[in-house]
Protein backbone atom coordinates (compact mmCIF):
# COMPACT_ATOMS: atom_id res chain seq x y z
CA UNK A 1 0.00 0.00 0.00
CA UNK A 2 1.34 3.49 -1.09
CA UNK A 3 1.93 5.56 1.90
CA UNK A 4 1.69 9.56 2.09
CA UNK A 5 2.79 12.38 4.52
CA UNK A 6 1.45 16.28 4.56
CA UNK A 7 4.72 18.64 4.33
CA UNK A 8 4.82 22.49 4.90
CA UNK A 9 5.58 24.82 1.79
CA UNK A 10 5.17 28.00 1.41
CA UNK A 11 3.04 28.38 4.20
CA UNK A 12 0.74 26.07 2.93
CA UNK A 13 0.20 22.18 3.49
CA UNK A 14 0.81 19.71 0.19
CA UNK A 15 0.37 15.53 0.32
CA UNK A 16 3.39 13.78 -0.85
CA UNK A 17 4.06 10.19 -1.73
CA UNK A 18 6.34 9.04 0.79
CA UNK A 19 8.82 6.67 -1.99
CA UNK A 20 9.58 9.60 -3.77
CA UNK A 21 8.11 13.24 -2.21
CA UNK A 22 6.27 13.30 -5.30
CA UNK A 23 3.05 15.74 -4.70
CA UNK A 24 -0.05 14.17 -4.99
CA UNK A 25 -2.07 16.90 -4.03
CA UNK A 26 -3.94 19.04 -6.65
CA UNK A 27 -3.48 22.32 -4.57
CA UNK A 28 -2.16 23.28 -1.40
CA UNK A 29 -4.30 23.32 1.66
CA UNK A 30 -4.11 26.64 3.86
CA UNK A 31 -5.17 24.33 6.29
CA UNK A 32 -3.00 21.43 7.83
CA UNK A 33 -6.39 19.55 9.25
CA UNK A 34 -7.82 19.90 5.86
CA UNK A 35 -4.63 18.53 4.18
CA UNK A 36 -4.38 15.55 6.75
CA UNK A 37 -8.11 14.88 6.47
CA UNK A 38 -7.15 14.78 2.26
CA UNK A 39 -5.07 12.54 2.61
CA UNK A 40 -6.62 9.42 4.80
CA UNK A 41 -9.78 10.10 2.59
CA UNK A 42 -7.11 8.88 -0.04
CA UNK A 43 -5.60 6.16 1.57
CA UNK A 44 -8.76 5.08 2.41
CA UNK A 45 -9.85 5.25 -1.30
CA UNK A 46 -7.21 2.98 -2.54
CA UNK A 47 -8.11 0.62 0.17
CA UNK A 48 -11.31 0.37 -1.00
CA UNK A 49 -10.28 0.29 -4.24
CA UNK A 50 -7.69 -2.75 -4.05
CA UNK A 51 -10.27 -4.52 -1.64
CA UNK A 52 -13.50 -4.93 -3.54
CA UNK A 53 -16.64 -6.04 -1.97
CA UNK A 54 -15.54 -5.37 1.68
CA UNK A 55 -12.35 -7.43 2.01
CA UNK A 56 -10.59 -4.95 3.68
CA UNK A 57 -8.77 -6.84 6.88
CA UNK A 58 -8.41 -5.71 10.50
CA UNK A 59 -5.20 -6.29 10.75
CA UNK A 60 -3.95 -4.12 7.60
CA UNK A 61 -6.81 -0.88 7.98
CA UNK A 62 -5.04 -0.71 11.58
CA UNK A 63 -1.58 -0.57 9.77
CA UNK A 64 -2.55 2.00 7.79
CA UNK A 65 -4.48 4.21 10.43
CA UNK A 66 -1.25 3.83 12.62
CA UNK A 67 0.75 4.88 9.35
CA UNK A 68 -1.61 7.91 9.33
CA UNK A 69 -1.60 8.80 12.75
CA UNK A 70 2.39 8.62 12.49
CA UNK A 71 2.25 10.88 9.27
CA UNK A 72 0.56 13.88 11.49
CA UNK A 73 3.89 14.44 13.68
CA UNK A 74 5.77 18.11 13.26
CA UNK A 75 7.88 19.98 14.58
CA UNK A 76 5.46 23.02 14.44
CA UNK A 77 2.23 20.82 15.88
CA UNK A 78 0.87 20.74 18.84
CA UNK A 79 0.96 16.96 19.49
CA UNK A 80 3.90 15.20 20.53
CA UNK A 81 5.24 12.20 18.18
CA UNK A 82 4.96 10.05 21.37
CA UNK A 83 1.57 10.40 21.60
CA UNK A 84 0.93 9.55 18.09
CA UNK A 85 3.53 6.34 18.02
CA UNK A 86 1.30 4.68 20.45
CA UNK A 87 -0.64 3.16 17.24
CA UNK A 88 2.17 2.15 15.67
CA UNK A 89 3.49 -0.02 18.96
CA UNK A 90 -0.34 -0.99 19.73
CA UNK A 91 0.21 -2.51 15.79
CA UNK A 92 3.31 -3.80 16.08
CA UNK A 93 3.15 -5.37 19.33
CA UNK A 94 -0.11 -6.73 19.67
CA UNK A 95 -2.48 -6.36 16.88
CA UNK A 96 -0.28 -7.72 14.49
CA UNK A 97 0.76 -10.84 16.36
CA UNK A 98 -2.56 -11.82 17.89
CA UNK A 99 -5.37 -10.25 16.13
CA UNK A 100 -6.83 -12.83 13.43
CA UNK A 101 -5.16 -11.94 10.25
CA UNK A 102 -7.72 -12.75 8.21
CA UNK A 103 -10.56 -11.18 10.06
CA UNK A 104 -12.12 -8.60 7.51
CA UNK A 105 -12.98 -5.01 9.02
CA UNK A 106 -16.58 -5.20 8.26
CA UNK A 107 -16.79 -8.60 9.92
CA UNK A 108 -14.76 -7.51 13.27
CA UNK A 109 -17.11 -8.39 16.34
CA UNK A 110 -17.38 -9.88 19.82
CA UNK A 111 -15.79 -13.41 19.05
CA UNK A 112 -12.97 -11.70 17.37
CA UNK A 113 -12.10 -9.29 19.92
CA UNK A 114 -12.59 -11.62 22.98
CA UNK A 115 -10.12 -14.05 20.71
CA UNK A 116 -7.76 -11.50 20.28
CA UNK A 117 -8.18 -10.69 24.37
CA UNK A 118 -7.33 -14.31 24.89
CA UNK A 119 -4.11 -14.45 22.63
CA UNK A 120 -3.05 -11.81 24.53
CA UNK A 121 -3.55 -12.71 28.14
CA UNK A 122 -1.91 -16.19 27.19
CA UNK A 123 1.21 -14.10 25.71
CA UNK A 124 1.58 -12.40 29.25
CA UNK A 125 -0.16 -9.08 27.96
CA UNK A 126 -1.18 -7.30 31.32
CA UNK A 127 -4.74 -6.29 31.78
CA UNK A 128 -4.30 -3.05 31.74
CA UNK A 129 -2.34 -3.00 28.27
CA UNK A 130 -5.25 -5.33 26.80
CA UNK A 131 -7.98 -2.05 28.48
CA UNK A 132 -5.60 0.53 26.43
CA UNK A 133 -5.40 -1.80 23.69
CA UNK A 134 -9.73 -1.86 23.22
CA UNK A 135 -9.54 1.77 23.82
CA UNK A 136 -7.14 2.34 21.11
CA UNK A 137 -9.43 -0.19 19.05
CA UNK A 138 -12.67 2.15 19.35
CA UNK A 139 -10.58 4.71 18.05
CA UNK A 140 -9.83 3.06 15.11
CA UNK A 141 -13.05 2.06 14.60
CA UNK A 142 -14.31 5.73 14.71
CA UNK A 143 -11.96 6.78 12.29
CA UNK A 144 -12.39 3.98 9.77
CA UNK A 145 -15.86 4.72 10.05
CA UNK A 146 -15.90 8.41 9.38
CA UNK A 147 -13.34 7.32 6.38
CA UNK A 148 -15.72 5.37 4.29
CA UNK A 149 -13.95 2.10 5.24
CA UNK A 150 -17.24 0.41 6.06
CA UNK A 151 -16.72 -1.20 9.46
CA UNK A 152 -18.40 -3.10 11.64
CA UNK A 153 -19.26 -0.94 14.82
CA UNK A 154 -20.44 -3.00 17.29
CA UNK A 155 -17.14 -2.99 19.39
CA UNK A 156 -17.78 0.50 19.98
CA UNK A 157 -19.82 -0.12 22.99
CA UNK A 158 -17.77 -3.18 24.03
CA UNK A 159 -16.40 -3.34 27.78
CA UNK A 160 -13.63 -5.68 28.58
CA UNK A 161 -14.72 -6.34 32.03
CA UNK A 162 -17.99 -8.27 30.30
CA UNK A 163 -14.99 -10.83 29.04
CA UNK A 164 -14.20 -12.52 32.71
CA UNK A 165 -11.48 -14.93 31.16
CA UNK A 166 -9.13 -11.68 31.06
CA UNK A 167 -9.68 -10.42 34.37
CA UNK A 168 -7.21 -10.98 37.02
CA UNK A 169 -8.08 -11.33 40.61
CA UNK A 170 -5.19 -9.22 41.78
CA UNK A 171 -6.78 -5.63 42.10
CA UNK A 172 -3.51 -4.01 41.21
CA UNK A 173 -3.19 -5.56 38.07
CA UNK A 174 -7.03 -4.54 37.16
CA UNK A 175 -6.88 -0.73 38.82
CA UNK A 176 -4.44 1.64 38.25
CA UNK A 177 -2.35 2.54 41.52
CA UNK A 178 -3.43 5.17 43.70
CA UNK A 179 -0.81 7.92 44.79
CA UNK A 180 -0.45 7.35 48.55
CA UNK A 181 0.53 11.43 49.30
CA UNK A 182 0.81 10.54 53.12
CA UNK A 183 4.43 9.24 52.21
CA UNK A 184 5.60 12.49 51.92
CA UNK A 185 4.52 14.03 55.01
CA UNK A 186 5.11 16.54 56.89
CA UNK A 187 8.43 14.84 59.17
CA UNK A 188 9.30 13.34 55.64
CA UNK A 189 9.18 16.41 53.59
CA UNK A 190 11.00 18.58 56.56
CA UNK A 191 14.07 16.24 56.79
CA UNK A 192 14.85 16.07 52.81
CA UNK A 193 14.68 19.82 52.60
CA UNK A 194 16.88 19.94 55.53
CA UNK A 195 18.94 17.97 54.24
CA UNK A 196 19.21 19.35 50.73
CA UNK A 197 19.59 22.58 52.65
CA UNK A 198 22.80 21.87 53.93
CA UNK A 199 23.95 21.15 50.87
CA UNK A 200 23.20 23.78 49.09
CA UNK A 201 24.86 25.46 52.15
CA UNK A 202 28.08 23.35 51.73
CA UNK A 203 28.31 24.42 48.09
CA UNK A 204 27.39 20.96 46.97
CA UNK A 205 26.18 21.87 43.25
CA UNK A 206 23.60 19.04 42.93
CA UNK A 207 22.07 19.53 46.31
CA UNK A 208 21.53 22.97 45.60
CA UNK A 209 19.75 22.53 41.75
CA UNK A 210 17.91 19.60 43.79
CA UNK A 211 16.90 21.81 46.84
CA UNK A 212 15.19 24.15 44.34
CA UNK A 213 13.33 21.21 42.15
CA UNK A 214 12.25 20.10 45.13
CA UNK A 215 11.15 23.24 46.75
CA UNK A 216 9.20 24.05 43.57
CA UNK A 217 7.21 21.48 43.03
CA UNK A 218 6.44 21.35 47.02
CA UNK A 219 5.26 24.89 46.81
CA UNK A 220 3.56 24.68 43.58
CA UNK A 221 2.42 21.73 42.33
CA UNK A 222 4.03 21.72 39.13
CA UNK A 223 4.34 19.65 36.46
CA UNK A 224 8.22 18.28 35.33
CA UNK A 225 7.55 19.62 31.92
CA UNK A 226 6.51 23.19 33.61
CA UNK A 227 8.89 23.23 35.92
CA UNK A 228 11.53 23.32 33.37
CA UNK A 229 10.02 25.67 31.20
CA UNK A 230 9.59 28.42 34.12
CA UNK A 231 11.87 31.26 33.28
CA UNK A 232 13.52 33.84 35.66
CA UNK A 233 11.68 36.64 34.10
CA UNK A 234 7.70 34.85 35.19
CA UNK A 235 9.11 35.11 38.93
CA UNK A 236 7.17 38.05 40.02
CA UNK A 237 8.63 38.86 43.02
CA UNK A 238 6.77 42.59 43.21
CA UNK A 239 3.26 40.90 42.96
CA UNK A 240 4.11 37.60 44.38
CA UNK A 241 2.92 35.77 41.30
CA UNK A 242 4.17 32.78 40.04
CA UNK A 243 3.39 32.79 36.23
CA UNK A 244 3.33 28.97 34.21
CA UNK A 245 3.27 30.18 30.62
CA UNK A 246 4.59 27.19 28.58
CA UNK A 247 6.76 24.00 29.01
CA UNK A 248 10.23 22.67 27.86
CA UNK A 249 9.59 19.47 25.88
CA UNK A 250 12.13 18.11 23.10
CA UNK A 251 14.79 20.37 24.02
CA UNK A 252 12.97 23.07 23.05
CA UNK A 253 10.58 25.89 25.17
CA UNK A 254 6.89 25.77 24.01
CA UNK A 255 3.92 28.59 24.64
CA UNK A 256 1.76 25.47 24.97
CA UNK A 257 0.83 23.91 28.58
CA UNK A 258 -1.20 21.05 28.75
CA UNK A 259 -4.34 22.76 28.40
CA UNK A 260 -6.02 25.88 28.60
CA UNK A 261 -5.97 26.11 32.27
CA UNK A 262 -2.73 25.30 32.67
CA UNK A 263 -1.41 28.86 31.73
CA UNK A 264 -1.91 30.04 35.44
CA UNK A 265 -0.73 32.67 37.78
CA UNK A 266 0.13 30.92 41.33
CA UNK A 267 0.30 32.94 44.44
CA UNK A 268 3.38 32.94 46.09
CA UNK A 269 2.88 32.43 49.77
CA UNK A 270 5.21 33.93 52.62
CA UNK A 271 7.46 30.37 53.08
CA UNK A 272 7.83 30.22 48.95
CA UNK A 273 9.05 33.78 49.03
CA UNK A 274 11.51 33.45 51.17
CA UNK A 275 12.72 30.49 48.65
CA UNK A 276 12.75 32.23 45.65
CA UNK A 277 14.36 35.22 46.98
CA UNK A 278 17.46 33.57 47.75
CA UNK A 279 17.13 31.24 44.66
CA UNK A 280 17.36 34.68 42.68
CA UNK A 281 20.19 35.48 44.48
CA UNK A 282 22.16 32.68 44.30
CA UNK A 283 20.92 32.85 40.27
CA UNK A 284 22.32 36.61 40.27
CA UNK A 285 25.97 34.57 40.60
CA UNK A 286 25.15 31.16 38.74
CA UNK A 287 25.21 31.23 35.38
CA UNK A 288 23.45 34.53 35.10
CA UNK A 289 22.68 34.78 31.98
CA UNK A 290 20.71 31.77 31.45
CA UNK A 291 17.18 32.99 31.33
CA UNK A 292 15.30 29.84 32.95
CA UNK A 293 14.81 29.92 36.14
CA UNK A 294 16.30 26.41 37.09
CA UNK A 295 19.72 26.57 34.78
CA UNK A 296 21.26 23.70 32.69
CA UNK A 297 23.54 23.49 30.11
CA UNK A 298 23.44 25.26 26.27
CA UNK A 299 21.31 27.93 27.89
CA UNK A 300 18.65 25.84 28.68
CA UNK A 301 16.65 24.60 31.72
CA UNK A 302 17.60 21.18 34.09
CA UNK A 303 16.48 18.76 31.59
CA UNK A 304 14.04 16.16 32.66
CA UNK A 305 16.28 13.21 32.84
CA UNK A 306 18.48 15.57 35.73
CA UNK A 307 15.46 15.82 37.84
CA UNK A 308 14.53 12.85 37.61
CA UNK A 309 17.83 11.13 38.44
CA UNK A 310 18.29 13.69 41.49
CA UNK A 311 14.77 13.21 42.96
CA UNK A 312 15.29 9.36 43.02
CA UNK A 313 18.78 9.96 44.29
CA UNK A 314 17.45 11.95 46.78
CA UNK A 315 15.23 9.52 47.43
CA UNK A 316 16.82 6.71 47.84
CA UNK A 317 19.20 8.67 50.60
CA UNK A 318 16.47 8.89 52.73
CA UNK A 319 15.10 5.36 52.45
CA UNK A 320 11.87 5.82 50.31
CA UNK A 321 13.77 3.83 47.26
CA UNK A 322 16.12 1.00 46.27
CA UNK A 323 18.20 2.14 43.27
CA UNK A 324 20.81 1.11 41.06
CA UNK A 325 23.54 3.93 39.76
CA UNK A 326 24.28 3.28 36.12
CA UNK A 327 26.79 5.47 33.46
CA UNK A 328 26.98 8.77 33.38
CA UNK A 329 25.14 9.17 36.63
CA UNK A 330 21.89 8.02 35.64
CA UNK A 331 19.97 5.77 38.41
CA UNK A 332 17.79 2.33 37.94
CA UNK A 333 14.96 2.04 39.89
CA UNK A 334 14.58 -1.60 41.27
CA UNK A 335 11.66 -0.81 43.92
CA UNK A 336 9.99 2.69 45.66
CA UNK A 337 7.06 3.23 46.88
CA UNK A 338 7.40 5.74 44.63
CA UNK A 339 7.58 4.43 41.69
CA UNK A 340 5.45 6.04 38.70
CA UNK A 341 5.26 8.88 39.74
CA UNK A 342 8.64 10.61 41.44
CA UNK A 343 7.62 14.10 40.96
CA UNK A 344 3.91 13.54 40.22
CA UNK A 345 3.79 12.71 43.90
CA UNK A 346 4.41 16.63 44.92
CA UNK A 347 1.15 17.73 42.53
CA UNK A 348 -1.19 15.10 43.99
CA UNK A 349 0.33 16.21 47.33
CA UNK A 350 -0.74 19.88 46.70
CA UNK A 351 -4.31 19.31 45.03
CA UNK A 352 -5.35 17.17 47.73
CA UNK A 353 -4.19 19.54 50.11
CA UNK A 354 -6.16 21.96 48.52
CA UNK A 355 -9.12 20.82 48.39
CA UNK A 356 -9.23 19.12 52.05
CA UNK A 357 -8.65 22.70 52.82
CA UNK A 358 -11.90 23.97 51.17
CA UNK A 359 -14.04 23.12 53.72
CA UNK A 360 -12.23 25.59 56.69
CA UNK A 361 -11.05 28.23 54.36
CA UNK A 362 -13.92 30.51 51.94
CA UNK A 363 -10.75 32.07 50.21
CA UNK A 364 -10.11 28.48 48.59
CA UNK A 365 -13.52 27.75 46.40
CA UNK A 366 -13.73 25.68 43.37
CA UNK A 367 -12.75 28.07 40.80
CA UNK A 368 -9.49 29.03 42.74
CA UNK A 369 -8.12 25.64 43.66
CA UNK A 370 -8.79 24.06 40.09
CA UNK A 371 -6.77 27.10 38.61
CA UNK A 372 -3.98 26.80 41.49
CA UNK A 373 -3.82 23.04 40.35
CA UNK A 374 -3.98 23.98 36.46
CA UNK A 375 -7.18 22.54 35.18
CA UNK A 376 -9.97 23.82 33.29
CA UNK A 377 -12.57 22.11 35.26
CA UNK A 378 -13.25 21.30 39.28
CA UNK A 379 -14.43 18.11 38.25
CA UNK A 380 -10.93 17.46 36.83
CA UNK A 381 -9.35 18.13 40.10
CA UNK A 382 -11.53 16.77 42.17
CA UNK A 383 -11.46 13.11 40.61
CA UNK A 384 -7.56 13.23 40.49
CA UNK A 385 -6.83 14.87 44.20
CA UNK A 386 -10.36 14.78 45.75
CA UNK A 387 -10.10 11.04 46.93
CA UNK A 388 -6.77 11.07 48.89
CA UNK A 389 -7.02 10.73 52.38
CA UNK A 390 -4.60 13.20 53.91
CA UNK A 391 -3.07 11.39 57.70
CA UNK A 392 -2.28 14.62 58.58
CA UNK A 393 -0.26 14.92 62.46
CA UNK A 394 -0.67 12.64 65.19
CA UNK A 395 -2.64 15.38 67.13
CA UNK A 396 -5.23 15.96 63.70
CA UNK A 397 -5.41 11.95 64.54
CA UNK A 398 -5.65 11.87 67.57
CA UNK A 399 -8.82 14.88 67.60
CA UNK A 400 -10.21 12.53 64.05
CA UNK A 401 -10.81 9.56 65.90
CA UNK A 402 -12.21 11.53 69.11
CA UNK A 403 -14.93 13.01 66.80
CA UNK A 404 -15.67 9.69 65.22
CA UNK A 405 -15.85 8.17 68.37
CA UNK A 406 -18.73 11.25 69.26
CA UNK A 407 -20.49 10.06 66.24
CA UNK A 408 -20.18 6.71 66.37
CA UNK A 409 -21.22 6.50 69.97
CA UNK A 410 -18.39 4.58 70.84
CA UNK A 411 -18.38 4.85 74.46
CA UNK A 412 -21.08 2.00 74.60
CA UNK A 413 -18.03 -0.51 74.80
CA UNK A 414 -16.54 1.59 77.87
CA UNK A 415 -19.65 1.07 79.38
CA UNK A 416 -20.21 -2.53 78.72
CA UNK A 417 -16.69 -3.72 80.17
CA UNK A 418 -16.68 -1.27 82.85
CA UNK A 419 -19.71 -2.68 84.54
Amino acid sequence: MTTYRVTPKNGKFIIQRTSDRKTVSAAPFSDRKKAEEAMHNMIAKEMISANPGGTITFNNAFKEFAAWKLSLHSEEGRIDKHSLQRYDTEYRLRISKYMNPNVLLSDFGITDMEQYLDNCKEAGITFKTMRNSVKDIKHFLRRANAVNLKPNLSMLTYKITDHLAVIPEDDDLIYRKEVDINILDEDKVSEIMQDLYQGMKAKDHNATNTFAIFCMLFFFGLRASELSGIRKDAVDLDTRLLHIQGTWRNHKWRNKTKNRGSKRSIEIDDDAMKFLEMWMYYRLEYKPDNIYLLAGKNNGPLSYQYIYDQIWKTYAKHGLANIEYKRGGHVKIISSPLKGYPTKIFRHRFGSHLIAAMNSNPLLDRNRVKRLIGHTKFDTSSDVYGNKEIRGTAEERKALAEAKAAANKSNIFSKVVNN
